[in-house]
């Protein structure tokens, strides 16, 4: 597979490239490495004597695969429900919004559920803190208007619907707390400027929320979704942990690498953090009354060795597994797959098609496609397998 690379401005100079063995820094941001058939970057299919788009090969697959490489925080954002898709979708078709306009809300009819794989340590916003720990929080940090959306139905749509004084005058005392208890608390807090220290797994909610407002304030200056962020929960991801985001659950990825399956969509509402279109009315009207609780999927390892990440669809699925120079590693391949090398490299062997070999190094993926059958892996690596059931 020949993969297109999104060089959005959150993204890494150097993640990617390094991954990939191409020179560092690269000439611009690399934020997302795709692997799919959407039809705004499908990968294409080299096939020997000719490549083809994967967007005519196989139109309807149902995930799209993704590498990230977060340099900066990517906006604070809610995916609708098929439901709330469709609706939105026709309605926008119906006020004839250009499909292409930036201020178009839905761009297709369907959900974007997601789950993430952390490669590196990651920091994840996502829901919302209870209204006891936002009280405590204010308290902590001195912030009258985060006390007062703490005693709210909901402390996100508080924080959302603020008015820009009211908003612009809360920034500034959040930044102002912040210095505050750095100099007088945490002195210790990483600074939040740094590209190379980050911030510790088990720090406390107040140290998290400090250095949220830093490195907010750093990347987004005078952003009011700082005021969201900080209703949220900041979340650490361990190396092979998971998170699920289901639908209309505000999130937003905030450092790390990791491996992402979605569904294939392009409907995203924004509340933050981005110089993008937002529409506060309808991001509300798509948001959960009541934000899902928070649940992080640890590595549950098969007798194998591998590790099956549960998705939202049962017709699809996400292996991950080690390969070891000492032994080659047999695998049983479903169906269409996709194959990716995120560590090291490896080889892949297909038995049953006149022994098949292709060189897989990090950062690169191979397509299989056809009968189910058996694959062998050889080398030393860390792989991900994607299967999806395509329509015919």
């Amino acid at each position: 597979m020949d993969n297109p690379i999104q060089n959005y401005a959150w993204g890494s100079r150097s993640v990617l490239a390094t991954m990939q063995g191409r020179p560092v820094p690269s000439e611009q941001p690399e934020a997302e490495l795709w692997m799919g058939a959407h039809p705004s970057a499908p990968s294409r299919i080299d096939m020997g004597e000719h490549s083809q788009s994967l967007a005519e090969v196989l139109p309807d697959l149902p995930f799209l695969l993704k590498i990230l490489a977060i340099a900066a925080p990517l906006s604070i954002q809610v995916h609708p429900s098929t439901r709330q898709a469709q609706t939105g979708f026709s309605r926008d078709n119906e006020r004839q919004v250009p499909l292409d306009s930036p201020n178009r809300n839905y761009k297709d009819d369907r959900a974007k559920p997601e789950t993430v794989v952390a490669l590196t340590s990651m920091w994840v916003l996502a829901g919302q803190q209870s209204g006891a720990e936002l009280r405590e929080l204010a308290h902590e940090l001195r912030l009258d208007w985060l006390a007062w959306a703490a005693n709210q139905p909901s402390a996100l749509r508080a924080a959302l619907t603020l008015s820009g004084e009211d908003a612009a005058d809360s920034i500034r005392a959040c930044v102002r707390a912040a210095a505050r208890l750095r100099r007088t608390r945490l002195a210790h807090l990483p600074e939040a400027d740094d590209d190379y220290v980050t911030l510790c797994p088990k720090a406390t909610p107040l140290e998290r929320a400090v250095y949220l407002i830093e490195l907010l304030d750093h990347h987004y200056p005078g952003d009011p979704g700082m005021l969201v962020a900080l209703c949220m929960n900041l979340v650490h991801l361990y190396p092979g942990q998971a998170m699920h985001t289901p639908p209309q659950q505000l999130h937003a990825y905030m450092s790390g690498t990791a491996v992402e399956i979605m569904g294939c969509s392009d409907n995203v509402l924004r509340a933050g953090l981005t110089e993008k279109h937002m529409d506060v009315p309808e991001l509300l009207s798509v948001l959960a009354p009541q934000q899902a609780p928070i649940d992080i999927l640890d590595p549950d390892f098969s007798p194998d060795g591998s590790v099956d990440y549960p998705l939202w669809d049962a017709n699809l699925s996400l292996v991950a597994f080690q390969v070891h120079r000492k032994r080659s590693l047999r695998r049983w391949i479903r169906g269409t797959s996709v194959v990716l090398v995120a560590e090291g490299r490896v080889t892949a062997t297909i038995p049953e098609r006149s022994a098949q070999t292709h060189e897989i190094p990090a950062g690169h993926s191979l397509l299989y496609s056809g009968e189910p059958g058996f694959v062998e892996f050889d080398g030393e690596g860390l792989v991900f397998v994607v299967t999806g059931s395509v329509a015919h």
